[in-house]
């Protein structure tokens, strides 16, 4: 009896009891709960779905995911480095892509040699367009903000490089199968329009000619033309006329080159002094007398034994391509006196690896001459030279096999044979060019006669022209 009294004491009742209850049951279905869902770490308990399938026609089995421990090397860590190191391209099928054209600018300072290596080509390539470009001299002198294009094939090699000489011209050489490169050039038409200008002098001739559009070296040619009659610093007076006739030349409306000059009128102290062009380049005056000294057709002293003839069609011995020789290649020894072979300004000296050093001259109208392989230049860029004048020595630089003189003789651009080919040597306009001339001059001579009348007419115009009367000076009257 005394044990129930105790027990009856210790028991809970009321609220106490209700909420003992309660922990007791959280207690039990907190362990029933950790029983069914704790998690293991036995790494096997990891599968992947059964719908990622993933190298099937390797292995039925399924891989097991389990996580890189650093300090073992199980079967577990193997299966999973070859599931998520897999690269996810490899069953792609790879497509090659052609390598656009690189557009290169020239900049201050650039040379092939620099820009090839800057582009990551061959040493090889260069010499190998620099072979090409021996007969032509048309990559260099690099200006600024020249373009070139390079064209690469799928292994970074050069394909084709182009220049662009400006909007009607480019050129390319481009590689063949035997490995070297071919000349090639695109030329867009050009559209020439002719146009008289009529003016006076005011100041000089220098500044009235620049006034009206004509170019330094238009001024240049009217110099020489007539300088032999024309003291243009002492006789020309402010007031005196001249008129010319310039060609121009464009595609679709975008200006092309200088303008070139075709005819010209100057008056001085009441004596008219003209000048036309021919279609052999030369210029004449109105009775068909030359005014353009002839050229000479042999550019040293004597005539050497010709090594190598001009061949505009030659093929290369081995590749079998096009292979020009643009020139003629004159036995000299070496130090032999190099002539100008006529009238003109040296355009361009340089060195090319296999050209050697060389000169470009430039004469009145058409013409122009190149002399390849000297050993001494004895000339400036820029400078005025006379037929006849010693312009360098003869040579053995650049790629040779012996010492000679490379010489070449262009008309508008174009190689022609030097030693064949139809030269100024006459004084006088030939009798079956007359008619074909005469009837430029009376078209030309009218031209200019219309530009000095419509000239005039506007000069009286503005000077009857009446002052513009002010506000002030209407309220006085």
């Amino acid at each position: 009896m005394q044990f129930i009294n105790r027990l009856s004491r210790w028991a809970l009742s009321g609220p106490r009891a209700w909420l003992s209850i309660i922990f007791v049951a959280f207690i039990a279905l907190l362990f029933v709960y950790k029983s069914l869902v704790s998690p293991t770490n036995n790494p096997k308990d990891y599968t992947l779905p059964s719908t990622a399938k993933i190298d099937t026609e390797k292995s039925n089995d399924t891989k097991s995911l389990v996580p890189p421990q650093a300090s073992s090397n199980t079967d577990e860590d193997n299966n999973y480095d070859s599931l998520v190191t897999t690269d996810p391209l490899q069953n792609v099928e790879k497509v090659t892509a052609s390598i656009p054209s690189i557009e290169y600018v020239i900049k201050p300072g650039d040379t092939l040699a620099r820009i090839f290596a800057r582009l990551g080509l061959s040493r090889e390539s260069l010499y190998s367009v620099l072979e090409a470009d021996q007969e032509f001299l048309v990559l260099e002198p690099l200006m600024p903000d020249d373009k070139f294009t390079f064209k690469l094939d799928e292994n970074g090699d050069l394909l084709r490089i182009t220049r662009r000489i400006d909007i009607s011209k480019s050129v390319s050489y481009v590689q063949h199968d035997g490995g070297g490169f071919s000349y090639e050039e695109k030329v867009n038409p050009i559209t020439y329009t002719q146009e008289a200008v009529h003016s006076k002098i005011s100041g000089n001739f220098y500044l009235s000619a620049k006034k009206v559009g004509l170019s330094d070296t238009n001024i240049l040619i009217i110099n020489d033309l007539l300088k032999g009659r024309v003291n243009f610093r002492k006789d020309l007076r402010a007031g005196d006329d001249f008129n010319v006739i310039v060609k121009k030349g464009n595609i679709g409306g975008v200006k092309v080159g200088e303008t070139q000059l075709e005819a010209l009128e100057i008056t001085v102290r009441g004596q008219k002094y003209s000048a036309f062009l021919h279609s052999d380049g030369r210029f004449y005056d109105l009775d068909g007398n030359s005014l353009t000294p002839a050229l000479l057709r042999w550019p040293t002293r004597k005539q050497y034994r010709i090594s190598s003839p001009f061949n505009a069609n030659r093929l290369h011995p081995i590749t079998g391509r096009p292979a020009p020789h643009n020139g003629v290649d004159l036995a000299t020894p070496s130090g032999t006196e190099v002539l100008a072979t006529g009238d003109g300004v040296v355009t361009r000296i340089a060195t090319h690896k296999y050209a050697g050093k060389y000169v470009v001259v430039d004469y009145t109208g058409p013409y122009s001459s190149r002399f390849l392989h000297l050993s001494k230049i004895l000339v400036k860029q820029g400078q005025k030279v006379k037929r006849g004048q010693v312009i360098a020595l003869s040579g053995n630089t650049g790629r040779t096999t012996g010492a000679h003189l490379h010489y070449e003789l262009h008309i508008r651009g174009r190689p022609v044979n030097p030693m064949t080919t139809d030269i100024p040597t006459t004084q006088s306009i030939p009798k079956g060019d007359k008619k074909e001339y005469a009837s430029n001059v009376k078209r030309w001579v009218a031209m200019m006669a219309s530009a000095q009348a419509a000239d005039s007419v506007k000069n009286t115009d503005v000077e009857s022209e009446p002052e513009p009367v002010s506000e002030l000076d209407a309220a006085a009257n």
